[in-house]
């Protein structure tokens, strides 16, 4: 092998890391439009804000829902409940932000992770198909890169696929990042616990 080869394979990983950096970045940088189904409220005294449930008035825990309790004549939603707007008090069940953690480890390379988390949201489950289809072509590409008769088009395959690998590994690793810092809310907008 030559230098120019080496001098090419420089190059293309320069771009490559150019590329993955604006990934990461876009991947940051752009919201997920995302229908808000929960009554969000701010307290100044706080300077937090929480979610808004629809206290019922009660007396005992008997008079609210059994996802809820009695907190000085109001129910209450328990952890991991919440109000939707549209729905009852109380019935919509958060996601665990550990459990989503360890589906992330496992098996959010695939995009199994957002689907898990779309809660029938579309974006979130198209998102998890382009991740999956991602690592599927990364696959692809390194497996041809290994049949490939002429140095040539190993060269090409090889760097598909580590650039697709590289992007997948990223973006899995971006979406760790994002559960564990409470930056992931589920495909309608609530946050995980």
């Amino acid at each position: 092998m030559n230098n120019s080869y080496f001098d090419y394979l420089k190059e293309l990983m320069r771009l490559q890391t150019l590329l993955l950096i604006g990934i990461c970045f876009y991947i940051q940088a752009i919201p997920i439009f995302q229908k808000q189904n929960f009554i969000i409220q701010f307290n100044n005294n706080t300077n937090k804000s929480y979610i808004q449930t629809n206290s019922l008035l009660c007396i005992s825990n008997d008079d609210c829902q059994k996802t809820s309790w009695c907190n000085q004549n109001k129910c209450e939603c328990k952890k991991g409940w919440l109000t939707r707007s549209k729905t009852k008090q109380c019935s919509y069940k958060q996601i665990s932000k550990s459990s989503s953690f360890i589906i992330s480890l496992l098996i959010g390379g695939a995009g199994m992770d957002w689907f898990i988390l779309s809660r029938k949201n579309n974006l979130y489950i198209l998102i998890g198909l382009l991740k999956l289809l991602i690592s599927i072509a990364a696959c692809i590409w390194n497996r041809i890169a290994l049949i490939s008769k002429t140095e040539t088009s190993m060269i090409v395959a090889s760097c598909f696929g580590i650039t697709l690998g590289s992007i997948s590994v990223i973006w899995w690793f971006i979406d760790w990042m994002r559960i564990l810092l409470n930056n992931f809310p589920d495909g309608n907008g609530a946050p995980l616990i």
